[in-house]
């Protein structure tokens, strides 16, 4: 029995699958064979390519990153084209992730997979994306009876004013459903956010309040810098989940009173390879695992867990990481009292451009300089 949640899928669905190993097709082939897809397979890009052409009405493409003559993400740059509407899922050894980061926020793959991949996490991670592929469906469904409607009401003779005012009506109502199914959907999102932060809260008491705080601080940075809404989101939801990881860190080591050995120490700093162990697979429209998982890398290559440097840390880690420095050190821990908000900007004044990125310090020196410790936290407890 699968142990992934599958959802039931209302249309048959078309899947092609493009690897150069043909023990790979055999094994994905065999996996999908009882699941009621309509399957086909290539041996190449340039194969996959001429299937499309001649039926490009594919709901799901699967390729390998490394082929022959043309990598998987050069070939969904081709395939984008004839194929626009179907959800591409990308194969790729560990090696090949950092390589594909940027094609996948992009918007060009939807969801990548790594090798080797367990059969229940494929049929699930198939399922999910067919689902998805559904949602869009029905979607365009509706755009083009909402278009076909406006036509209707445009065509219609000034004589039958009563049928154009139900039509309108009934289109007004159809929008504010589909409004408000968006909004459920924001609101299903930011409580699941909010009820995963509040797991790693209720491990650790002496931290109540740290990540809703960092989030806010990391969010005043974001807009003094200006940066886009969407962005802004990511760095809020980063922000809320950040410690997300402490939960595979044992109670005792978060709440010790006193300083940490260096093993301690050492289990403390899994969590950002925690956090993103737990959220890699979670679709979102951001980077969430990444921004989480670089969050205490630092400017010099001295933090974790990669070893990270400069402009190769996510913009959206290099904040969250300052905000999470400013928040610490202001606030009390079990092991010593608050700081303060003078030592925080102490510390990254001092490491200016060392640690922590140089033009996001301008931006909290700034803001301290013109509101001081509210600038930072007001809502602060």
């Amino acid at each position: 029995m699968n142990s992934f949640p599958i959802t039931p899928l209302q249309l048959r669905h078309s899947i092609l699958i493009i690897d150069d190993e043909e023990a790979i097709l055999d094994i994905m082939t065999m996996t999908l064979a009882d699941e009621g897809y309509d399957l086909r397979t290539a041996s190449s890009a340039k194969e996959g390519l001429r299937i499309l052409k001649e039926s490009p009405d594919f709901s799901l493409i699967i390729s390998d990153q490394m082929m022959p003559g043309m990598t998987g993400v050069e070939f969904f740059t081709q395939a984008r084209q004839i194929c626009p509407n179907a959800m591409r899922v990308l194969l790729t050894g560990y090696a090949d992730i950092e390589a594909i980061i940027q094609a996948i926020n992009s918007g060009g793959i939807h969801l990548y997979l790594t090798k080797p991949w367990h059969r229940d996490e494929l049929l699930f991670s198939i399922n999910q994306m067919l689902s998805k592929a559904e949602l869009l469906i029905e979607n365009r469904r509706l755009d083009e009876l909402v278009k076909k409607q406006n036509k209707e009401l445009i065509d219609l003779n000034r004589h039958l004013e009563e049928k154009v005012r139900l039509k309108t009506l009934h289109l007004a109502q159809r929008a504010e459903e589909l409004k408000a199914s968006h909004d459920k959907i924001q609101l299903i999102l930011e409580g699941t956010v909010l009820v995963i932060s509040k797991i790693v809260e209720s491990r650790d008491p002496y931290t109540a309040g740290h990540e809703q705080q960092v989030a806010r601080i990391a969010c005043i940075i974001a807009r003094k810098m200006a940066l886009p809404e969407d962005q802004i989101e990511a760095i809020r939801i980063a922000g809320l989940l950040h410690d997300i990881g402490k939960i595979a860190v044992p109670a005792e080591i978060l709440t010790k009173p006193g300083q940490l050995s260096r093993l301690e120490m050492e289990m403390v700093k899994t969590h950002s390879q925690n956090a993103y162990d737990i959220l890699k697979n979670i679709v979102v429209p951001y980077p969430i695992a990444q921004i989480i998982l670089q969050h205490h890398e630092r400017m010099d290559g001295s933090g974790y867990p990669q070893g990270l440097k400069g402009e190769d840390i996510f913009l959206e880690a290099r904040i969250i990481g300052l905000a999470d420095v400013i928040e610490a050190m202001s606030a009390h821990r079990p092991y010593r009292a608050a700081l303060g908000i003078e030592a925080a900007i102490e510390e990254i004044t001092k490491h200016r451009g060392a640690l922590y990125d140089a033009n996001i310090v301008d931006v909290c020196l700034d803001i301290y300089s013109a509101e001081g410790q509210k600038g930072f936290l007001e809502e602060h407890v």
